[in-house]
């Protein structure tokens, strides 16, 4: 059973370290509590067995990391929101852009 822990508790510490240096570091969330829940439950193993086991560490060590991150993205990250009225008229040139494409290609059957 300890051993089942210590798998997912590295996966999803992994996991949640390479979710929370991309965009989608909101989704992080969900693998970080598995892992520290795992890290929890490899404590009490290793104190029901009296051995100390170092993957508790590194496990931690990972989640401490990804939270830091999260944190940090959290806090730090602003969406920006545009002018609405360049991006219309950004997306009007475009399109007449691409008709005048569309009207110079001749078609040759």
């Amino acid at each position: 059973m300890k051993k089942l822990f210590i798998i997912l508790g590295f996966i999803a510490s992994i996991l949640a370290v390479i979710l929370v240096v991309t965009p989608l570091f909101k989704l992080a969330l969900f693998p970080l509590v598995i892992a520290f829940l795992s890290g929890l439950a490899i404590l009490y193993f290793s104190k029901k067995d009296k051995r100390k086991s170092k993957s508790i560490q590194y496990v931690f060590l990972l989640v401490i990391i990804a939270l830091s991150f999260m944190v940090y993205k959290a806090i730090f990250n602003k969406a920006e929101i545009g002018d609405i009225q360049e991006l219309e008229q950004r997306e009007e040139e475009s399109e007449e852009e691409a008709i005048d494409l569309l009207e110079d290609i001749e078609i040759n059957e």
